[in-house]
């Protein structure tokens, strides 16, 4: 008697251990579908008669917003039918967020959709200052030519942080978001580089930042050289460990990470792997460089293109500016970094910065 309440005794924690594991799985596959089709909402109202129904999502990634502005996403979208046939003027807004934009539709008994998109407000100053989530509104309006209206609304918008990364298999491309090669910040350290630490590198070195502009491949790693050192001896910048929680393309996990910006990130004086890996990309994309970002299990790195065809890919961990390790010995220990972690295939995701431009990811600022 004893062994058979024992053995049930078993089989019950087996079954409950495998009941559990498959609502963990069901709830982290409903969290993951909820993300990647960021929640989208109806709000639907009627007045004779005219039917209007909005369809948003809850809540975005501002630091995705000028992505989605590049590719023309459809992020809210506004069906509209009429009993009698009309023309209806609709108009939408993120409140301090966005320009309003507006359309003027013909309206019948057919449902129609029409989608919208509003630019940035002060032309993206207000994602300058987006460093916490916010709490804003859609305000969708929908009137005839004469100004009747038939639907105002006030709809509930999530504004994620502007630092705020959502790591999948989706987003992938949008960390490029981060890289800011326009940015004055960056604009500087290229200039700074080019002066100071250029001429110190391997000769014959080019007289200024050329790209790949009848470089050799030893004058293109001079130019990431002088940016390196630059960053180490000029700005004296420091590591701040904190782990990607990015696990690959391969991966259905979603995660989130605050990033800084570049331009924030030599205004601290510190960073993260992947804020100064971003902060490198962008100023060898300012220079004209292919850069592409690495990932490793809980690490990021730089690789850059030596040659235009992208064929010989160098390779710079950042973060080796926390010991003041020269850009030289630097690019020497990320290249047998790299292969080490090819050999023993934990190279998660290898992220280029031209796909990422191809793909619509724009700079945020």
């Amino acid at each position: 008697m004893g062994k058979k309440l024992i053995a049930l005794i078993l089989i019950l924690a087996v079954l409950l251990g495998l009941s559990g594991f498959y609502v963990v799985s069901a709830l982290r596959a409903y969290a993951y579908y909820q993300q990647s089709n960021m929640a989208m909402q109806h709000y639907c109202s009627e007045k004779a008669p005219v039917h209007i129904c909005v369809r948003t999502p809850a809540a975005i990634f501002s630091a995705f917003y000028p992505s989605y502005l590049a590719t023309h996403s459809s992020l809210f979208s506004v069906e509209y039918s009429s009993n009698t046939a009309m023309t209806l003027l609709i108009t939408v807004t993120i409140t301090n967020f966005s320009d309003s934009e507006t359309h003027s539709v013909g309206a019948t008994t057919n449902t129609q959709i029409r989608n919208f998109l509003p630019t940035l407000l002060n032309n993206g100053q207000g994602l300058r200052g987006l460093t916490q989530d916010v709490h804003t509104f859609l305000h969708v309006q929908v009137t005839d030519t004469g100004k009747q209206s038939y639907y105002v609304n006030d709809i509930p918008l999530l504004l994620h942080s502007r630092w705020e990364m959502q790591w999948m298999s989706a987003n992938r491309l949008k960390i490029a978001a981060w890289v800011t090669p326009d940015d004055t910040a960056v604009q500087e350290l290229v200039i700074r580089a080019a002066i100071n630490y250029l001429p110190q590198q391997q000769q014959p070195t080019p007289a200024t930042m050329i790209g790949y502009t009848k470089a050799t491949p030893q004058q293109v790693i001079d130019q990431v050289d002088a940016i390196y050192d630059t960053m180490r001896e000029e700005y004296h910048l420091k590591y701040t460990p904190e782990p990607v929680p990015y696990q690959g393309a391969d991966s259905s996990n979603v995660s989130t990470e605050y990033v800084k910006l570049p331009f924030e990130v030599l205004q601290g004086g510190s960073g993260m792997c992947i804020e100064l890996t971003t902060l490198l990309a962008a100023a060898v994309e300012r220079v004209g460089l292919h850069s592409e970002i690495v990932i490793i299990p809980g690490h990021a790195f730089l690789g850059v293109a030596v040659t235009e065809d992208n064929k010989h890919i160098e390779y710079w961990d950042p973060v080796e500016i926390n010991g003041n390790v020269a850009a030289q010995s630097a690019n020497i220990y990320t290249d047998t970094l790299y292969i080490t972690n090819i050999k023993k295939h934990t190279v998660l995701d290898t992220i280029m910065i031209s796909d990422a431009r191809n793909a619509g990811v724009s700079p945020m600022l």
